[in-house]
């Protein structure tokens, strides 16, 4: 998986930018140690159905485990042609280049929207950038891992430290993993029944605040995942399912739906 070192050519300092080619750049990259690789596809409750998407996949490895080892479907999206290639032979000799695609393409404007899984370590500059296609262009429910960097504003669901155990070019002894679960859009009015809502919502952290025939409601302990929602009162639980312009669920036992109010 892809590292652009761009920092790294920075520091290098303006001389050695100056006495360089630039058809001649090629930007170096890191590849995700094996422990790092098998974590991250753990971490995202990788599975048959998933399809997993690399973003700047590099040498593949992490396509071709979740191929491997989950049976998932995998993209890998790449700058670098010779990297796809390679990624390439080592699907066809792991045996699952039926289950795998390799992309010469930018991250940056690749299609991933049919994604289920999103792996990055990619350098924060970047991450920036990705950071709100995530939330526009992927479904609800879906899962991001990024190696080393995390996103601006946007609190992981999870963060771990992993060690590498075997010695890795490029790497220390530990690396950090972040998970985020894309939110569904929650924020707005919501009436169901005598109830009357209001969410306030920044990415999965939401507060309600509730009315119910027309009286306030003291509201804790909301919660967003993926499309998956839940609060509490003194008297009563929810739980339910965003789906686009409703939220279907159960309060307490008896089945009721808000409806996004206009």
């Amino acid at each position: 998986m892809r590292l652009r070192a761009l920092l790294s050519l920075f520091l290098a300092g303006a001389a050695l930018l100056a006495s360089a080619d630039e058809n001649d750049w090629r930007v170096p990259f890191i590849t995700t140690p094996g422990d790092v690789v098998e974590r991250m596809l753990e971490l995202a409750g990788t599975r048959a159905g998933d399809l997993v998407a690399d973003l700047g996949s590099g040498d593949g490895r992490i396509v071709i485990a979740a191929a491997r080892k989950y049976g998932a479907r995998g993209l890998g999206i790449e700058l670098d042609e010779k990297l796809v290639e390679k990624s390439r032979h080592d699907a066809r000799l792991a045996k699952v280049a039926d289950r795998v695609s390799f992309v010469h393409g930018d991250v940056l404007v690749s299609d991933i929207s049919k994604a289920s899984v999103v792996t990055v370590y990619l350098l924060p500059s970047l991450i920036d950038r990705l950071q709100p296609r995530f939330v526009d262009e992927l479904q609800p429910g879906t899962r991001i891992v990024s190696h080393a960097f995390a996103m601006a504003g946007w609190k992981p669901d999870r963060a771990e430290t992993v060690r590498v155990t075997q010695p890795h070019p490029g790497q220390g002894d530990e690396s950090t993993l972040y998970l985020w679960i894309v939110p569904a859009e929650a924020r707005g009015l919501w009436q169901g029944g005598d109830l009357r809502l209001r969410i306030h919502q920044n990415y999965q952290d939401i507060e309600v605040e509730g009315t119910q025939a027309g009286k306030p409601v003291a509201v804790s302990r909301a919660t967003l995942t993926g499309r998956d929602i839940a609060w509490e009162t003194r008297a009563w639980s929810f739980r339910g399912r965003v789906e686009q312009n409703q939220i279907v669920g159960k309060l307490n036992d008896v089945p009721l739906v808000f409806t996004r109010a206009r």
